[in-house]
């Protein structure tokens, strides 16, 4: 048979890097062998490493209602630009995506605008429970905010289990954003007045997150057949509590975002626009995240891509960096620097997300699999312009810094939406 695409390069396997030829047809993968497939175009990928296309968990893409910030059009550009084949979006927006009816508008939406797949988070109203079960036909996961955030309000701790078990019915995971609200009050009012580049690192303290997830871990202790997983990591002892629960045969998992695990609290005296929630930790905490990520202990590896215009930044009190241009940097930056192996990054980043949404078509290179592929480049080092971003913002914290590595090929169901580093538009 003659197959539409043929990859042939290096391509990362549960067992390692093996030289050979990838076959796509109808936008699945229909044969993966040594050499002798046969294919109307062919994608030749000396050099570079082709990945099972990265599937980023946690994306903010503003649409509906803040479209001034990102929409699901430019969101998915700079998906695709940074390597990413599959996002999943927040509920967190004016409206808030807590409803059936809600995420099928916003799925409209995206299926209009996008370049790579979208899939939805659906948020949960502690007033209205009996959504949850309606949600799920729509959403992949569940979100839910332990404290205030754009746009919705923390969700009360008294009826947290109530809608973990809830969740747990549909057979659908949980993240939740852990920050405990009561901590964070007090710090305002402790440090009202207080001016200096990196308080927003003191505004939301590192205790406020942990009591926070050990708050959602207790709560879900005796929900069977729940996966729960922390949003955005930050500290270790965070990650050492998500550990301790997976030890004790809970499902429980933690994520760690690009710069989390790129900066400490430092540099925001360099840049104070890298307040984000939770906020940039000590040195010794990226490198717990960073050891984390490498050995097990973390689970995923997210952008928490949420975008505000410059301004917005400059002015102060908006939380949030942009990232989803940058994901395929950051990788090949873990891969160089930090001595990750491919097989490791595509647990991380393919494969361990598309287990978490029960998505069993995606996330290996295989025989009738989904033809999603990430190729990058570690031998072209690249610096973060601002000229060639994608996301509507027009900013990255990246910007200035060189990575030692780029993405050539982002291929959508066998088709290239950023080819040779030039996005299809």
């Amino acid at each position: 048979m003659e197959n539409d695409l043929v990859l042939e390069g290096r391509v990362v396997t549960p067992a390692g890097l093996v030289e050979c030829e990838v076959g796509v047809e109808d936008g699945v993968i229909t044969e993966v062998r040594k050499s002798g497939i046969k294919g109307s175009r062919r994608i030749r990928a000396p050099g570079s490493i082709i990945f099972p296309g990265f599937i980023d968990l946690h994306v903010h893409l503003r649409e509906p209602g803040w479209e001034s910030k990102e929409d699901f059009r430019t969101g998915t550009l700079a998906a695709a630009h940074g390597g990413v084949t599959t996002v999943v979006d927040m509920p967190n927006n004016p409206v808030p995506a807590n409803s059936a009816a809600v995420l099928d508008r916003k799925r409209g939406l995206a299926e209009a605008k996008s370049v790579v797949a979208v899939e939805f988070y659906a948020g949960v109203d502690s007033a209205r429970l009996a959504d949850v079960k309606g949600s799920s036909a729509v959403a992949k996961a569940f979100k839910l905010f332990l404290s205030k955030t754009t746009g919705v309000g923390g969700f009360p701790e008294d009826r947290l289990g109530e809608a973990l078990k809830a969740a747990a019915l549909t057979g659908k995971g949980v993240s939740l954003h852990c920050e405990d609200q009561e901590i964070l009050d007090r710090a305002a009012e402790r440090l009202k007045g207080a001016v200096r580049p990196d308080i927003h690192c003191d505004l939301r303290p590192p205790e406020a997150e942990v009591v926070a997830v050990r708050t959602a871990l207790e709560a879900a202790k005796g929900v069977d057949s729940l996966h729960v997983n922390i949003c955005h990591a930050s500290t270790s002892e965070s990650v050492a509590l998500v550990t301790r629960a997976a030890s004790a045969a809970s499902n429980s998992t933690c994520e760690a975002t690009l710069h989390h695990l790129y900066f400490n609290r430092k540099a925001m005296f360099s840049d104070p626009r890298l307040a984000t929630n939770p906020p940039l930790r000590t040195e010794d905490d990226r490198l717990a995240l960073l050891n984390g990520l490498r050995d097990g202990k973390v689970s995923f590896l997210v952008t928490d891509h949420a975008p505000h215009l410059l301004e917005e930044k400059e002015s102060g009190g908006h939380s949030g960096v942009p990232g989803l241009d940058d994901y395929g940097h950051v990788v090949s930056w873990l891969m160089r620097v930090h001595g990750f192996d491919p097989v490791r990054i595509a647990k991380v980043a393919s494969s361990g997300p598309a287990g978490f949404l029960g998505m069993k078509d995606r996330g290996a290179i295989a025989p009738g699999m989904r033809a999603d592929f990430s190729v990058l480049d570690l031998h072209s080092p690249e610096k973060v312009r601002q000229e060639d971003l994608k996301t509507k913002c027009a900013w990255s914290p990246y910007e200035g810094k060189e990575f030692p590595g780029r993405v050539r090929w982002t291929i959508v169901k066998g088709e290239a939406v950023l080819e040779d580093y030039e996005v299809v538009a």
